[in-house]
């Protein structure tokens, strides 16, 4: 997962820029750090770019025509990637996923862009743990992604796949579907976390509560720099205290929480913001990677609300935090949730009754 703070994963990066990551894996030691994945591992390891035999767009659109992707070819390259992961899973053994948690309805091109870049991580850890090459990532844009940006990290993501594919020696040719023109970025968004999740189920290396904890500290960092903004404004808050005994779904809650005053303090300031819809009754089964697809887009929405004010501070890094448990992260939820609630008020951002259903549901369970 991928930040000049850091995204879904996860990961971290760079300030201003969400879903870079920064990984150590003390045992097999890869560190992707604002972008570029660097290997400490057996020298072995080679590092290659992206290489790889994936084909040109079912569509037949040209790649040299960037101008002419559109979102069905994305789709359909995040769509092969996935049958080809689930050849590797049936190779490796590994049982199959369930349907994913998170689903959104109104998702914009930065935000389909950011959520590859995770698929794109997740894809490059599984190659180096099985194959030992290191992969160059994508960089976080600024700017407004295109379809085609969002199609050259899908496609950077098949190529690690397949490099796995053939070391594994698989046969089986996977032929690339074409998809209705009328395909949303909602739909490769959909598509991509599911992906993720899948590959993700593969990995030794899988998103731990440390890598959420990463996350979530990039929020609050985000978070901070625009609440020392408030004139005349309360210091920042201090973190609530440690609560044990917390699992990811309780974690997942709060998170949603905290997404519910984002939309608040980003439609105060004219700022459009990600819909989405959670299986509520998964909850109870949460991992930490669907906790972590949840942080990364209050990453990303924090950092598009942070890009409004020119004037804001630069986020502070977030670091790989070493080991953290679902209770760490919870109490980190907690501080940005301080932080968003002072927000609010400087802003005078109404807070919908809405915004209060996940915490009021935790209450509800401890009760």
């Amino acid at each position: 997962m991928a930040l000049g703070h850091c995204s879904g994963r996860a990961v971290l990066a760079q300030a201003s820029r969400a879903s870079t990551r920064l990984v150590c894996v003390l045992a097999g030691a890869f560190i992707t750090l604002a972008g570029a994945l660097v290997a400490a591992a057996p020298a072995a390891a080679q590092t290659v770019g992206t290489e790889g035999a994936t084909p040109p767009p079912v569509s037949g659109r040209r790649l040299s025509a960037p101008e002419s992707i559109v979102p069905a070819d994305v789709l359909a390259r995040v769509e092969l990637l996935r049958e080809n992961v689930d050849l590797l899973r049936r190779h490796m053994g590994v049982p199959g996923s369930s349907v994913a948690l998170l689903r959104v309805d109104s998702a914009r091109p930065f935000e389909v862009y950011s959520q590859v870049l995770n698929l794109q991580l997740r894809a490059n850890r599984l190659a180096f743990e099985q194959v030992r090459v290191v992969r160059n990532e994508s960089i976080p844009m600024m700017d407004e992604a295109r379809p085609a940006d969002v199609f050259g990290v899908v496609d950077s993501a098949l190529a690690a796949v397949l490099l796995v594919k053939r070391e594994f020696r698989i046969d089986a040719v996977v032929a690339e579907k074409r998809r209705p023109d009328a395909t949303t970025p909602s739909e490769v968004f959909n598509a991509a976390i599911a992906a993720s999740s899948e590959i993700n189920l593969l990995l030794e290396q899988r998103t731990s509560p440390s890598d959420v904890f990463q996350l979530v500290t990039a929020a609050v960092h985000t978070a901070a720099a625009l609440h020392v903004g408030i004139p005349d404004g309360p210091g920042l808050p201090v973190e609530p205290a440690f609560e044990p005994n917390k699992m990811p779904g309780d974690v997942y809650l709060l998170i949603q929480h905290c997404f519910g005053l984002i939309r608040q303090l980003s439609e105060a300031k004219g700022v459009a913001t990600l819909r989405f819809e959670v299986a509520e009754e998964g909850i109870e089964q949460v991992t930490p990677n669907d906790v972590g697809d949840l942080a990364s887009l209050v990453v990303e929405e924090l950092t598009h609300l942070h890009r409004q004010f020119p004037e804001a501070r630069t986020p502070v890094r977030a670091y790989y935090p070493g080991r953290r448990f679902p209770a760490h992260v919870f109490q980190r939820v907690g501080l940005l949730e301080l932080i968003l609630e002072d927000l609010a008020k400087a802003w005078g951002a109404a807070v919908s009754p809405d915004s209060h259903t996940a915490r009021d549901s935790l209450a509800s369970q401890e009760g």
